[in-house]
């Protein structure tokens, strides 16, 4: 999401010499619907950062504002705290190394109960051009201004009290589309009372993430579903979200709750609008079901914040790892299917490309290696030698990102029902053809067995929809990008589940991509039916 910026004829003044009309005049106030790509445009951000200034300088670095509040209207602009050594403020060389990274820098006077500090801005174009536009406040941690962490949180736990700062701002916004500066003071109360509420109501010592209690969980999903006391709960397992299963003598659901803040609302919404679709056109997934008021997400107020919960169809059947040819050719038959369903279209969620399936994995991996690494030599060089042009001409829409054994049920009957669309965007289809190859060339050892389950899942897409020669010819690269992606998943929710991401462990997950791409360097992929 861009500012649109009304184009400005014979402007020759730089950025910090602007007066306030021109910044009015220039940069007026715009509200937009929450874009969820804004997170991720700020964890890039992040990763330049810190990759160009380093984390000896950079103490913290937090994104804040209301572009970081799920539920409610904003201005395009991705507001940035960093925190730094108090012996750094002002610091020339530092304030040069980010007007290397395009910053213009600002100094902010002192104000109330607010020391003096750093403000840094880019993207406010005055010659026309429409960029991203980011505004970072830089100041070591006992500046009042981290208090903005407190407002933010409260109000993606308070969706009320967030609702009626997206009133206040709407109201301000259409008395003031010209006049930032009174449209900034006339929000400042509401700030200040809310930040008072949630310093308050913190009593309990912050956590990162919380496993939900299985009966309260169970008690408070019937009481929405009207469902007897005859069901019962119980937690299945923990990770990139948190399942649990509830169910009676007859009847089995599953409930997802999502972690905190790892996917917005409307990334939520998306996901089940998808489904809801899907099963329509009688496709066989697990589908979401709707509480007695015919709401299909509940908010619960964990002890971090703000989690969804959503209950889904039991996919009926067994996760089987090891399939037979039949099976292979039923699950490359439903994935054309849905991909027939959803080919062209898009949904409000991430796109895959190059960025955000090699280049960001890769900025998150660097936290953890060096970059002289064989393994991190590796991926940098495939994503060098990955181009989005490659995909050009091949079919795109909405793509499940994650389809293999372990997301799937099989009945005796072979009937196959795919679940966990966690992970739907847009993007190139092949990726998801390539990903469950992949998968199946790790499954099986013998590379005869393989390629003989390989092309009947081909045979089978292709037995309800048509795959170029092109497309075949990319199955190689698409596998290889999307578990580099999964890598960098893993790197970036190390804080609390990945213990082993260890130098070993890199060494083996590399390993098996190189493994894939020779052995696709000697093997050309076919799909004749």
């Amino acid at each position: 999401m861009q500012l649109i910026i009304p184009a400005i004829t014979k402007m020759k003044k730089s950025l910090t010499e602007l007066k306030k009309d021109d910044w009015n005049r220039l940069f007026s106030v715009e509200l937009v619907d929450h874009n969820p790509e804004w997170k991720n445009i700020f964890t890039a951000e992040k990763q330049r950062i810190l990759g160009k200034i380093g984390k000896e300088k950079i103490l913290r670095i937090e994104h804040f504002g209301s572009t970081a509040i799920s539920s409610i209207k904003s201005k395009p602009y991705i507001d940035i705290i960093i925190e730094i050594p108090k012996e750094l403020l002002f610091n020339k060389e530092l304030i040069d190394e980010f007007s290397a990274l395009g910053y213009s820098h600002f100094k902010v006077p002192s104000r109330e109960n607010i020391a003096e500090y750093s403000t840094f801005g880019k993207g406010y174009n005055i010659d026309g051009k429409n960029e991203q536009i980011f505004h970072i406040h830089m100041c070591p941690k006992d500046n009042a201004m981290w208090a903005q962490i407190d407002f933010r949180d409260y109000l993606n736990s308070n969706i009320k009290r967030a609702k009626e700062y997206e009133e206040l701002k709407l109201e301000l916004a259409s008395k003031f589309r010209n006049d930032r500066g009174s449209y900034v003071l006339g929000k400042t109360s509401f700030i200040n009372e809310t930040i008072n509420l949630a310093t308050k109501k913190m009593t309990t010592f912050p956590v990162i993430a919380s496993t939900l209690s299985a009966k309260q969980l169970g008690d408070f999903v019937k009481d929405r579903y009207g469902l007897d006391d005859k069901y019962n709960c119980t937690l299945f397992r923990t990770g990139m979200n948190h399942t649990y299963f509830l169910s009676n003598t007859e009847t089995k659901y599953v409930l997802r709750v999502y972690s905190h803040n790892w996917r917005s609302k409307t990334e939520i919404i998306e996901e089940l609008e998808l489904l809801k679709s899907l099963k329509n056109k009688n496709l066989s997934v697990s589908f979401p079901i709707e509480d007695k008021d015919g709401a299909f997400i509940q908010e619960i107020n964990a002890p971090e914040g703000i989690r969804y919960v959503v209950l889904f169809s039991f996919a009926q059947g067994e996760k089987i790892r090891f399939m037979d040819n039949e099976t292979c050719f039923r699950i490359g038959s439903l994935m054309a299917n849905i991909h027939n369903h959803t080919e062209n279209k898009n949904i409000n969620r991430v796109s895959y490309h190059k960025t955000s399936l090699i280049e960001l994995p890769y900025a998150y991996l660097k936290q953890f290696f060096s970059d002289n690494l064989p393994e991190m030599e590796f991926i940098r060089e495939l994503g060098e030698n990955f181009q989005n042009s490659d995909f050009d001409n091949t079919k795109t829409g909405i793509i499940h990102m994650d389809i293999w054994y372990d997301n799937m049920a099989v009945t005796d009957e072979k009937e196959i029902t795919i679940f966990d669309f966690d992970f739907c965007g847009n993007g190139w289809q092949i990726l998801d053809v390539g990903y469950f190859c992949k998968q199946l060339f790790f499954i099986e050892s013998d590379k005869e067995q393989y390629e003989l389950k390989m092309q009947s899942f081909l045979r089978g897409y292709q037995s309800n929809r048509f795959l170029s020669e092109k497309e075949l010819s990319l199955i190689p690269k698409a596998g290889a990008s999307i578990f580099i992606f999964y890598l960098g998943v893993q790197a970036q929710r190390f804080d609390w589940s990945n213990i082993f991401l260890t130098e070993n462990y890199l060494k083996m997950f590399v390993g098996r991509i190189k493994a894939w791409m020779d052995y696709y360097t000697k093997n050309e992929v076919t799909g004749a039916i």
